[in-house]
């Protein structure tokens, strides 16, 4: 006798989605979207003024460099000036306060770091109200010459803007422990941009910092800071 025909089972339907439902899925999405463009403009935002103002300095003649400071050379003791008591004693202590340093190089006995000394007093004045810093590093053997240069070129150490320092093995001392040899300064004066922690640039020999397009590079990595409320 014939079997009845089976008929086939389906499984039931599944429940269209309630408007409501897709309504919350999108708005969620668009929710994270929007956040995620935030934080890429964000990001975007402080990168490209760095990186715009580093073609302008390779373009005034710097070297361009992208490796980060080490912990040693952050770390390598230097001498404040006596005469400006309270002032930083390492890198490290410069870079709690400054998103970038410009780090100088000098020393009283250098000719041509004497003819920059006003430049190098008036980029520090160009540097108060932001987050980058102007610290200079003396290569004297005590502070008696470079305080005694500064005064007669720049005036009162006490008053001078940015952060006066000495490396305390001076002129002659251990090659391993001076900041200069660390970083690769091997001829005074020269100057290293250092970028949230990352050696990004290196001016061999004296410049003019106060010209235009020098003043428009530092523009942009050193924009006002915002006031607290």
């Amino acid at each position: 006798m014939a079997q009845p025909a089976v008929q086939p089972t389906h499984p039931a339907a599944a429940p269209a989605p309630r408007p409501e439902s897709r309504r919350a899925l999108w708005l969620a999405l668009a929710v994270l979207a929007l956040a995620g463009a935030a934080i890429a403009w964000r990001f975007m935002s402080q990168a490209r003024p760095s990186e715009r103002a580093r073609q302008l300095m390779a373009d005034l003649g710097a070297e361009l460099y992208d490796r980060p400071l080490s912990a040693r050379e952050y770390d390598l003791a230097l001498q404040g000036n006596p005469a400006t008591p309270g002032r930083p004693t390492s890198l490290r202590a410069v870079a709690d306060k400054s998103d970038v340093i410009f780090l100088h190089f000098w020393a009283s006995w250098c000719p041509p770091c004497l003819e920059e000394l006003p430049e190098i007093a008036e980029l520090a004045r160009t540097l108060e109200g932001t987050r980058c810093s102007l610290t200079a590093v003396d290569y004297d053997d005590d502070w008696d010459a470079p305080n005694a240069v500064l005064r007669k070129t720049v005036g009162d150490p006490a008053k001078l803007a940015g952060v006066w320092l000495r490396d305390p093995e001076g002129q002659d001392g251990d090659p391993s422990k001076m900041l200069r040899l660390s970083l690769g300064t091997e001829k005074l004066p020269e100057t290293w941009v250092i970028i949230r922690g990352k050696v990004a640039a290196r001016f061999i020999a004296g410049q003019k910092w106060s010209q235009t397009r020098m003043l428009r590079a530092i523009g942009m990595l050193c924009p006002p800071a915002a006031k607290a409320p």
